[in-house]
């Protein structure tokens, strides 16, 4: 069965305007034989039918997420493309490492944007764990993200067939994996816990964010993603994905995706068979400049030093956060520039200044539930679990009705394989945001929306259901 002309048309209009992917000519009759794909999925045979339903949605609906994912192709194996792979075992990931070791500052931070069944993120985590003897000193995050929810089940498994190891050597597969039954190969646990794998459209504009845990980080791999993009779409994606690398991070995508122009500032790195792109510039958008404490006035600061969190501070469930927050002018402007101060130094990956500011900033208001959100998402970048958590128990404390903290202890706990604790605060989260207008801006969310967060919260527990 193949698509009217007139079905065409309509499809390639909804889907430039609300996914911004591109439906080229030359892949019409694969393209059609996903949307046909996309329509049975949904119990729909009339593609008319089916479009007229999709433009009715929201753009946070999931059935946009499971529609693009029959739009793209999710082919992978591990160690796809072993030029990439080599720049990283021998150039990137050492420099990172010799780095951090003078600062002193055990952290690496790396991104697989789009990694459909997960055999990239995973290929990352076997070879840290080669280049990294000390590993179990080092706070390592690994972000797996995709828009498609079935995908990111299968990499969660970590059970693949022997096609996602055509290009994997022998002894790669003897030491990081198991076999599970006769057709089926196990990525090892110690490697599937290095991995977090969450939902993520990179088309939205949910990006980065604290909230999302998509800043400040030292590596981003986006391969074979960007080119279905529309050109507006595609500017708009780089552009996120640009603010979401770290000061001296490192972005790679496929030959056909590269770009000088379109990724500049980045500075393009040539190794063997490769090119990477590193953010050598700080950031356009520069820190407030630091406030002295000495201006605060002196009466306010031992006032706000005598403020304690006992149970009439605590917000009722019906009250407005702004109503517990009557900042005294200079005071306030101070807290707030150091807010924002440490918001953009985070981003940045200079994690260990932005907390002190964060707790400076606790300090002074004890009250602002934005101030210990921004410190959890921190601490929780330096792997310092148990303060993130605690961090976030007093944001929810403060204002239990902001569904942002309830997210955060969520997709934390689910990542601590503490999944029914973690249901339960992203069920929270999801009912608190059902209840706010889908294009409202969230506090402490970076610009987040109420409709971009609940999307996430109902793809995470569809994930880890």
């Amino acid at each position: 069965m193949r698509l009217s002309d007139e079905a065409w048309r309509q499809a390639e209009a909804l889907v430039a305007n609300r996914l911004g992917l591109e439906l080229p000519e030359h892949r019409r009759a694969d393209l059609e034989r996903g949307f046909l794909r996309a329509c049975r999925a949904c119990s729909m045979s009339a593609p008319e039918r089916y479009l007229a339903w999709l433009a009715s949605l929201s753009d946070e609906h999931p059935a946009w997420g499971q529609f693009a994912s029959c739009l793209t192709v999710g082919e992978t194996y591990f160690f796809r493309d072993r030029a990439a792979f080599d720049a990283l075992e021998h150039h990137v990931l050492p420099s990172l490492i010799a780095s951090r070791r003078a600062e002193r500052t055990l952290r690496l931070r790396l991104w697989s944007a789009g990694c459909a069944t997960g055999e990239e993120p995973y290929s990352l985590a076997i070879l840290l764990d080669r280049v990294l003897p000390d590993r179990a000193e080092w706070a390592v995050t690994i972000l797996a993200t995709d828009v498609n929810p079935r995908a990111l089940d299968i990499a969660q498994r970590g059970r693949y067939r022997e096609w996602s190891f055509r290009d994997t050597p022998r002894w790669i597969r003897d030491r990081w994996f198991h076999h599970h039954g006769p057709e089926r190969i196990e990525v090892d646990a110690r490697i599937r816990q290095m991995v977090t794998f969450a939902p993520l459209n990179l088309a939205d504009d949910g990006y980065p964010s604290v909230v999302t845990n998509t800043t400040a980080m030292d590596v981003i791999l986006c391969r074979n993603v960007l080119m279905y993009f529309t050109g507006e779409a595609l500017r708009r994606t780089v552009a996120r994905l640009r603010r979401a690398l770290a000061i001296g991070g490192w972005f790679l995508v496929s030959p056909a995706e590269a770009s000088v122009e379109l990724f500049r500032p980045l500075a393009p790195v040539n190794f063997p068979g490769t090119v990477f792109y590193r953010n050598d510039s700080v950031s356009v958008a520069s820190p407030p400049p630091h406030v002295p404490a000495e201006t605060i006035p002196h009466a306010l600061a031992d006032l706000a030093l005598t403020v304690s969190t006992t149970s009439s501070d605590r917000a009722s469930p019906h009250t407005s956060v702004k109503s517990l927050q009557e900042e005294p002018g200079e005071a306030g402007a101070h807290v707030a520039a150091d807010l924002q101060r440490a918001r953009l130094l985070a981003d940045q990956g200079d994690l260990d200044e932005a907390r002190k500011l964060c707790e400076a900033a606790l300090l002074a208001d004890r009250l602002d539930p934005e101030i210990p959100l921004l410190l959890a998402a921190i601490c929780q970048e330096q792997g310092e679990i148990p303060s993130a958590l605690d961090a976030l128990r007093r944001a929810i404390y403060l204002a239990p009705d902001l569904a942002t903290p309830h997210f955060l202890l969520g997709s934390l706990l689910i990542r601590q394989r503490e999944r029914k604790r973690g249901r339960r605060a992203m069920e929270t989260a999801i009912s608190l945001l059902s209840a706010v207008p889908a294009d409202e801006p969230l506090p402490g969310g970076d610009g987040l929306t109420a409709g971009r967060l609940l999307e996430s919260a109902r793809m995470y527990l569809e994930l880890h259901g």
